[in-house]
């Protein structure tokens, strides 16, 4: 089983890196940001989810710190909504135990949230003229689907009969495309 986990993860990963060729439009941002922050995101690598966190506290430390927290738990909640993409596309598409599947959804979303997303960079940090803090940080189409994979290996354990929920390829290549491409939200903006 541990293989075939294994085989999967990499035929999607390169899966993921084949088609990520082509021209992309510009990436929306959901507020204003200085542009040290617009050129970060202009820089990330294409289909790359992105994160975007900001803080203004009492010290230079405290901001950073805050503002790091903060791009991270967005990164999380696009995972987040990935997940429940590709569950609600799942049982669209098939006749299953919605309970189980919500369960595991749930499970899965947990599992994210609590696991320290690996692989995620900071490409970009540091105050604006005003003193509030930002930093940008990025993660990869194919390590964000090795973070899905993993948590939803660790869900199917919990809830037996709900690990192809995740695992269609192309089901997880529309959640992705959709999260990737979505306007990117900054979390602690004002």
């Amino acid at each position: 089983m541990r293989r075939a986990f294994v085989a999967a993860a990499l035929t999607l990963a390169v899966f993921f890196l084949a088609t990520s060729c082509g021209s992309v439009p510009r990436r929306e941002i959901g507020s204003h940001v200085p542009d040290f922050v617009r050129t970060a995101v202009e820089r990330a690598p294409r289909n790359a989810f992105i994160g975007i966190g900001t803080a203004r506290m009492p010290n230079l430390t405290m901001s950073r710190s805050i503002a790091q927290t903060r791009a991270m738990a967005e990164l999380s909640r696009q995972l987040q909504t990935v997940v429940r993409d590709m569950v609600t596309d799942y049982m669209a598409a098939v006749e299953a135990d919605t309970r189980a599947l919500l369960t595991f959804q749930e499970v899965v979303t947990v599992a994210l949230s609590e696991t320290v997303i690996q692989g995620a960079a900071i490409v970009r940090d540091g105050p604006d003229e005003d003193g509030r803090y930002w930093v940008v940080v990025v993660l990869t189409r194919s390590n964000a689907a090795a973070r899905i994979l993993a948590a939803a290996e660790s869900g199917a354990q919990r809830v037996p009969g709900t690990g192809a929920a995740i695992r269609a390829d192309d089901r997880m290549d529309r959640a992705l495309t959709r999260q990737s491409m979505a306007p990117v939200e900054v979390a602690g903006a004002d």
